[in-house]
């Protein structure tokens, strides 16, 4: 068996632009985090660094990571720190490569084939019963915080997969998985250049295109959402492009009772997609 790299307790030394804004953003820490990344194996990882509980807790996974071909090095909690810029690391911190986007050519065979399974199983048995698809497509969100959030309510509603631009858009970041909880991992996220051509596209292989849009009078409540649905969230500043809103088959608002008049993109989003689920799930009257 290979042993971790063990280094010395030093003092950490402060940085001269060794971590600049670009390299912190590739580094993962905290338990939760960086085991469910490991676990999954969906974002490659190019260093593991672990104080000895935390190797101690997880040296399973972290050994077969390690006989994988990741390097991993045993650190005091100084190193920790001065990697993660963070006193959280809960004792174990990552380097994580490029997060690994789908591309709308990798995508497709995965929405037809969630069409067609849904449109063969017309009356399948109860227990076995599935909801339509539902796809997120996500207009230029800048809040990696909003961005994470909206991730972890697609996990939750099962969504197929969510769709994203590449011109004003979060990236999927370390700071994007904590807030998903996880869920990057577990999404696929569709990275587009033409995210108008891809809805168009999403749109012909019959999905309808509901609008997050509170400047609508449509309530969600009275709205009807049945079927293949890809709902889509704009930014938290303008709202949805007005070309992808003129696409959209239905506008729905969520109706606000009190003085604020609107939620935040997470919460709305949230609330949408398992009103969809709700409405998807509930017997035809």
């Amino acid at each position: 068996m290979v042993e971790p790299t063990r280094k010395k307790n030093r003092k950490a030394k402060k940085s001269k632009g060794n971590y600049s804004g670009n390299h912190q953003r590739g580094w993962l820490w905290g338990h939760h985090a960086v085991t469910e990344t490991l676990v999954t194996g969906t974002w490659p990882v190019n260093e593991i660094y672990a104080n000895q509980k935390a190797f101690d807790q997880f040296s399973d996974l972290l050994l077969a990571k390690q006989a994988a071909g990741i390097p991993l090095e045993i650190v005091d909690n100084a190193r920790l720190e001065q990697l993660s810029r963070s006193s959280e690391h809960q004792g174990l911190v990552v380097r994580l490569g490029g997060f690994p986007y789908q591309t709308l050519e990798s995508f497709t065979p995965v929405l037809r084939q969630a069409l067609v399974g849904h449109a063969s199983d017309a009356s399948p048995p109860a227990e076995v019963a599935t909801s339509p698809p539902l796809v997120v497509i996500c207009d230029r969100l800048q809040d990696t915080f909003n961005f994470g959030a909206i991730l972890r309510c697609c996990d939750g509603a099962n969504v197929v997969a969510v769709i994203v631009g590449n011109r004003s858009q979060a990236e999927v970041t370390p700071h994007v998985a904590r807030s998903s909880s996880g869920a990057v991992n577990h999404i696929p996220i569709v990275q587009v250049d033409d995210l108008l051509g891809t809805a168009q596209f999403v749109k012909d292989q019959g999905m309808q295109l509901i609008a997050a849009d509170s400047n609508t009078k449509t309530s969600v409540w009275d709205s009807q959402l049945r079927g293949a649905t890809a709902l889509v969230i704009g930014s938290e500043a303008t709202g949805i492009q007005p070309e992808l809103l003129a696409l959209c088959d239905q506008r729905v608002c969520i109706p606000m009772q009190g003085k604020v008049t609107s939620l935040n993109a997470a919460v709305a989003a949230g609330i949408l997609l398992y009103e969809i689920r709700r409405q998807q799930a509930a017997p035809l009257s």
